[in-house]
């Protein structure tokens, strides 16, 4: 896949510790191997440190192994040239996809610091996800895991190119809300028409698990509940030892329709 130059369009060439476009625009490589090309700098931008640390914490402990397998299990079936992963945060599922040509894009340098690290068969790339620097219909696939849909997919995608989106069901950490809520309430899901592309497949896989008091501490710091949950409610989690909590997930396949 060609990067290409944030601010002219043109191909980004890589040279050492950094690449440059033909207009001698150039972008640094972060120590970790990451490459920089977020314009819009900020003190703080995408997941923080302490939502990242409590992630890859819980990952690492294998609870959503079953989802990854899934995702694997699609993507080998497409015998895809070249993969796009939108909103890869650590690359915990970005590291496992067998796709020689794949990419990972995010905007928390904290996310990209440890996916750079960790997995040197992914090339990530620092931006934001609706604004991606690679070329209009150039790519066999993209993958968004619990992030939100970039209009950017359709223009992306090469004619019938597959979009995998990944997404909570229904009853997601229905246990971990009854804990925390007075009324917990179900995800609300639906089937999203995307403009150029087609349903190709639905897949919803499940499991369960029972989780000690650290493992449930982690599961709700890695979730959008954390930062809208009082701190009050949110204390309710740490009287709890242990409790079996639902992993329920929607995987659905879409395609690019021909012309």
């Amino acid at each position: 896949m060609k990067i290409l130059c944030p601010v002219c369009k043109e191909e980004l060439i890589k040279e050492e510790k950094r690449y440059v476009c033909a207009n001698r625009h150039s972008f640094d490589i972060a120590k970790q191997g990451y490459l920089n090309l977020n314009l819009k700098s900020s003190v703080k931008t995408g997941d923080e440190k302490e939502m990242v640390i409590a992630r890859k914490e819980f990952l690492d402990k294998g609870y959503y192994s079953f989802l990854r397998d899934k995702i694997n299990e699609v993507i080998d079936s497409l015998n895809l040239n070249n993969l796009l992963d939108l909103g890869c945060g650590e690359g915990y599922y970005t590291s496992s996809f067998k796709v020689k040509d794949k990419i990972g894009i995010d905007l928390s340098k904290e996310t990209l610091k440890l996916a750079s690290r960790e997995d040197k068969s992914t090339q990530y790339i620092l931006k934001t996800i609706f604004d991606v620097p690679l070329a209009d219909n150039s790519l066999d696939g993209i993958i968004t895991i619990f992030a939100p849909i970039s209009k950017e997919v359709k223009r992306l995608l090469k004619e019938e190119g597959y979009f995998i989106l990944v997404k909570p069901d229904v009853y997601h950490l229905f246990e971990l809300k009854e804990k925390v809520y007075d009324n917990p309430y179900l995800n609300e899901v639906e089937e999203i028409d995307i403009e150029g592309l087609e349903l190709v497949k639905e897949f919803k896989i499940e499991n369960k698990a029972l989780l000690n008091n650290k493992e449930i501490i982690d599961l709700f710091k890695m979730t959008p509940y954390y930062h809208k949950t009082a701190i009050k409610d949110f204390n309710k989690l740490l009287n709890v030892e242990n409790l079996t909590v639902s992993f329920c997930f929607v995987l659905d396949l879409y395609k690019k329709s021909k012309k």
